[in-house]
């Protein structure tokens, strides 16, 4: 059953693309993964006819890429404000990761989005969000380093290790894990 909405006014529609982009968003988010997800039920959930899906997406892939974009602007926004707080550069990377990890445990059905494979773009710097993220911990990465060591290993390193946290930690949730904070901690004071 398609619920009741109202048709946008003239010149605005837009809307239902993002319409479109937040129902598919709440719909991951609620646990149905990428295979699971239908343009009908995108559709019910933004209260639209299916047909209108195909005036603003030509397939799932370009919703899901919709919903990438999306998610990795909220992110890049996140961690720009983290970047920016606190007294020096260790303090800030530690406020970027702690960020990082959040926004993974409050979204996870976006954080499977923006780290799966369908909706990712093909690696071309000018079609990845996600490149804006990354620049952000490497540029704090760098600030951090004693030396001219190139920051783009360390970097990946650190960017490994928490989506590894973020998705073990999800993933086998029966294991005595200690404190997310204390994790990160522990890995920041090692890198070094």
């Amino acid at each position: 059953m398609t619920s009741k909405r109202r048709a946008n006014l003239r010149g605005h529609g837009d809307l239902l693309r993002g319409e479109l982009v937040n129902a598919a968003s709440r719909l991951l988010e609620e646990g149905g993964g990428e295979e699971q997800l239908s343009l009908r039920a995108v559709t019910r959930a933004a209260g639209v006819a299916p047909q209108s899906f195909y005036l603003h997406f030509a397939d799932k892939p370009a919703l899901l890429s919709a919903v990438y974009h999306t998610r990795f602007g909220e992110l890049v926004e996140e961690l720009t404000t983290a970047a920016a707080a606190g007294p020096d550069s260790r303090a800030r990377l530690r406020e970027v990761c702690r960020t990082y990890c959040a926004y993974a445990e409050r979204h996870p059905g976006h954080y499977r989005v923006l780290f799966g494979t369908a909706g990712t773009p093909n690696w071309e710097p000018d079609s990845m969000p996600g490149l804006a993220a990354f620049g952000i911990l490497r540029g704090l990465v760098r600030e951090c380093l004693t030396d001219d060591t190139d920051a783009v290993l360390p970097t990946v390193c650190l960017w490994a290790t928490l989506h590894g946290l973020v998705t073990l930690r999800r993933d086998r949730p029966s294991f005595p894990w200690p404190d997310r904070d204390t994790l990160l901690d522990e890995v920041l004071d090692r890198l070094r």
